[in-house]
């Protein structure tokens, strides 16, 4: 099995569409594998851009209001498995988690046995520090990072890059920060062009090559209940499939380095 957390620091950086995509492509590359898109965020904006919708959800699952997970394929052309995260029922799960003995772990008991060894899991974490996140980190075999090139974002990369060193420190983790990338990004607006050269410089083995940039092609893709790999937009489609192109590079190759 394969964890792979999709994490920001804060909310309208892309994460969402970025984890859709990655369920996506994966999907129709591996039609025989079982793929996994998880909203963990309480937003649920996975469910709301996929027009998915389940009784059994994430939140309902981890409160034991039911002992059975929904997992929604989303098309028979884009076969992936969609768990809603239930909004105030994952809400409400968070309370309870924080009261067990070893809340860091539950997933890791509760929820992963539900998956098949070959599973590939992608997780949409929601943009704040929560016992969500630590629990997903706590599984993860590699973290990506999304972020816009507004002074907030960039704020916010050296936030979250602390707390995953500060995790790390505190638990036996194997999570691999894959790295960050840059998305729905305005290249014509000069402030946004120097904070990515700004970015480069800072982080030049963490930076993805492919970069996302702001249109309405993909920006109309949630409302229109569409994958970035379905806008009607070629040029959509392809910057999303070269990121995702990139991103299986960087996990073979890790994989070649460490086994």
């Amino acid at each position: 099995m394969i964890n792979i957390a999709i994490l920001s620091a804060k909310g309208g950086t892309g994460k969402t569409t970025l984890a859709i995509a990655l369920a996506h492509q994966y999907a129709v590359a591996n039609p025989d594998r079982e793929i996994v898109l998880i909203d963990a965020d309480n937003q649920g904006n996975v469910g709301i851009a996929l027009n998915v919708t389940s009784q059994n959800t994430l939140g309902a699952f981890l409160f034991e209001a039911t002992d059975t997970l929904d997992m929604v394929r989303y098309k028979p052309d884009a076969p992936f498995l969609v768990i809603e995260s239930g909004r105030m029922n994952l809400y409400e799960a968070e309370k309870r988690i924080h009261r067990l003995d070893a809340p860091v772990t539950y997933f890791r008991d509760r929820l992963l046995p539900e998956f098949g060894p070959r599973s590939l899991v992608i997780w949409d974490l929601p943009p704040t520090l929560s016992i969500v996140n630590d629990n997903v980190l706590h599984i993860a075999d590699y973290v990506i990072i999304p972020t816009h090139t507004d002074y907030l974002s960039l704020t916010g990369i050296g936030n979250l890059l602390s707390y995953l060193e500060h995790f790390r420190a505190r638990h036996a983790v194997r999570g691999h920060l894959l790295g960050i990338a840059i998305t729905l990004h305005r290249e014509n607006v000069t402030q946004n062009r120097l904070n990515r050269e700004t970015l480069e410089r800072t982080f030049p083995e963490l930076m993805f090559r492919a970069v996302i940039p702001l249109s309405t092609a993909i920006a109309t893709t949630a409302q229109n209940h569409l994958t970035p790999l379905e806008a009607a937009d070629p040029r959509a489609r392809e910057c999303y499939s070269a990121l995702v192109k990139e991103i299986h590079q960087r996990m073979l190759r890790f994989q070649e380095h460490h086994g």
